[in-house]
Formats: structure tokens, sequence, C-alpha cells
């Protein structure tokens, strides 16, 4: 059985579940979920509504919810502190995180959930697979553990959120394999 982490790349999956009120989605798996700092800060801005239910979201699930510190979000608040603009804080925490989790757990695979493709320029690494939060949904909708992609979708659009692009992208190959763990995962936890 492959065992996984959900690490997540880049704000905006948070940013659209927040928006369809969905991002418990993100627990319907049964592995653990690491955010980058750079992506919370990026996130959680409670300038936004989104951002504070995603700050409201994270605190009430610190047993499965884990924010990692960065040299890259370390740099990115000095940046910000100074006025200046951080460029790809987000994915290059993310990437420290990955290869960071990758070295410490030699048996486990990511995930590397993203919508924003400057994710997919970051390198291939061997374990760590990219899913986009469509493919991660379907992922559960095929799995039983969501009832539907759609809904979540609408309901981030009627939000005000852009989720075109992202309806028809349910054909990644590591999705069949996320989907076939998912379902062995809920077998063992049902037995």
């Amino acid at each position: 059985m492959k065992t996984y982490g959900l690490i997540v790349c880049d704000a905006s999956p948070l940013i659209t579940l927040a928006k369809a009120q969905a991002l418990d989605a993100l627990l319907r798996q049964p592995w653990p979920i690491r955010i980058p700092d750079a992506v919370y800060r990026e996130a959680a801005n409670e300038a936004n509504e989104e951002g504070v239910l995603i700050a409201r979201w994270v605190a009430g699930h610190e047993d499965r919810v884990q924010l990692t510190p960065t040299e890259a979000g370390i740099e990115q608040d000095i940046l910000l502190r100074s006025g200046a603009k951080a460029r790809n804080a987000g994915e290059n925490a993310a990437l420290e995180v990955i290869n960071l989790f990758l070295e410490r757990t030699p048996d486990l695979r990511a995930i590397r959930l993203y919508e924003d493709d400057d994710v997919r320029r970051l390198p291939m690494i061997d374990r760590a697979e990219i899913m986009t939060t469509s493919s991660f949904l379907f992922a559960l909708e095929r799995a039983d553990l969501i009832q539907s992609v759609d809904h979540i979708l609408d309901q981030a659009a009627n939000a005000g959120r852009n989720v075109e692009s992202q309806r028809g992208e349910r054909s990644e190959d590591s999705v069949r394999d996320f989907v076939s763990e998912l379902r062995r995962h809920g077998d063992q936890t049902r037995a």
C-alpha cells in the first residue's frame, strides 16, 4: 500500500475550496496535509473573506494540517516587511517542503496539489506526483469520499472564482493510483 502526504503548492487550491465552502474536502483523504509558510501567507490574507476562512480552517485542524516553515518563507517575510514583492515564494517554499518531506520519509509519496501553472514548471521529483485541485476532487469523487466535483466547482464559480479551466481535468495518471489507495485505505478503515 502506498502512503501519501498532501502538499499544497500554491494558494489557489485553498482559495478555490474556501470560495466553495469545501475546505474539508482536503480532510477526506487520510494522509497529512502540509502547507508551506509562504503559500499559507498568501492564501490566508485576512483582507479577503476566503483568507479568513482558510486561517480559521487551518487553526481548527492542526491535528491534520501542518504549516511548514521554509527559508523561502523567511525571505518572503523579510521582503514584504521592506515593502518589496517576493517572486515565486510559494513555489520555492513548496519545493523545499516536498524535498524535506521526501528526504525524511523515504517510504512515502507526495501529492503536489496546485492550480498555478508555475508549479508545473518546478522540477519533476521522484515520488512526488502533481495533481490539480479538480483532479484531486475527482479522485475523491471516484473513491466515493465526496458526492460531486461539479457541485464544488459550481459553488466556487458562484462565489466569483474562475474554475472553467478545471472542469475537464480528470485524466491525470496519478489520479488512478491515488483513487486505488483511497479505496484501499477506506476498506481497511471499515474492516
